[in-house]
């Protein structure tokens, strides 16, 4: 009505200064920052916020998992109510210090095996969608923890503090994220052994201005072609090769009275944090520190970070 109001206002003389050639389309809606780019930092953040969850994760559980970034999009809130009934489990997190708000929806599949491992379990997938229990719900907020604190650590750029809030009801949602608001949706899937699942970070639109950021990327550094002194034939052998590798648990003192007791079937403490990782040494030498894992029947190794010569050295 307003711009309809300026054209009638506006001398018929003003109005023939403009050609048929100068008149361009406009849409005047909200933009999607997805798509306009603008967001591209949170994007390369919550992608690292997946590979890192996925070694925090399976040192946790004790076993090979992955979590990754499948998806980003924006969607009307009402499309994300009208889904989560009152069995949803979805926990409000606030990026501080604008005192934001965002959620968390842990799919069912996904909560109930984490739920079962951090309990002892085997991890099976629940064939009943039912209400978490008083016991399983603090279980699960050891989970929601570890994302907040994954989170946390990829966000640092963006000066955002992550604080846990409290779950969330359909009533309370409603208040939260007005059905006709926008809504920022990250989907994560997680693949575990036994079973699979995912969650959802969702953010309104609204308050997607505190990641965005002028930064300019940093240019790429083109990496010199690699050039090789063998033949192709010594290379082909070489690759044909076998290397020994070891995971060895550095840094355990115990007693001399320990180790004269010895006996098989005794449990002998080594003074080491369950989470301090093992260093996985190929053909003897340092090369990444690791996560002793289980894959199916087979024991393996979930490497965290490599060792570096610095770092070499000290071991």
């Amino acid at each position: 009505m307003e711009t309809a109001t300026q054209v009638k206002s506006t001398p018929r003389s003003a109005i023939r200064n403009f050609t048929p050639e100068q008149v361009k389309a406009c849409t005047f809606g909200a933009t999607n920052p997805l798509e306009s780019g603008r967001l591209s930092p949170l994007i390369s953040a919550n992608e690292a916020f997946a590979r890192r969850t996925t070694q925090v994760l399976s040192s946790r559980l004790g076993l090979a998992c992955e979590v990754a970034m499948q998806s980003s999009d924006q969607i009307p809130s009402k499309a994300f109510l009208q889904k989560a009934g009152d069995t949803a489990y979805i926990v409000s997190i606030y990026l501080e210090p604008r005192h934001e708000v965002a959620l968390l929806y842990i799919d069912a599949m996904l909560l109930f095996p984490i739920v079962d491992l951090l309990l002892g379990g085997k991890g099976q997938q629940s064939e009943v969608l039912r209400e978490v229990t008083d016991i399983e719900d603090q279980i699960a907020k050891e989970l929601i923890k570890i994302l907040c604190q994954e989170f946390q650590s990829a966000w640092k750029t963006f000066d955002v503090e992550v604080k846990l809030g409290a779950r969330q009801s359909s009533a309370e949602l409603q208040r939260m994220f007005p059905p006709g608001d926008k809504t920022l949706m990250f989907n994560f899937a997680v693949n575990l052994p036994e079973t699979g699942g995912g969650f959802q970070l969702l953010l309104p639109s609204a308050s997607s201005s505190i990641f965005m950021t002028s930064a300019a990327e940093e240019p790429a550094v083109k990496k010199p072609a690699m050039q090789s002194a063998m033949n192709t034939g010594f290379a082909d052998k070489l690759m044909e090769s076998h290397f020994n590798l070891d995971l060895t648990l550095l840094g355990g003192k115990v007693e001399a009275n320990h180790l004269l007791n010895l006996s098989v079937g005794k449990i002998l403490t080594l003074g080491i944090s369950v989470r301090t990782p093992v260093v996985m040494k190929i053909g003897g030498r340092d090369t990444f520190e690791a996560v002793p894992v289980r894959s199916g029947h087979h024991r393996a190794a979930q490497l965290i970070d490599r060792i570096g010569q610095t770092t070499s050295s000290k071991h």
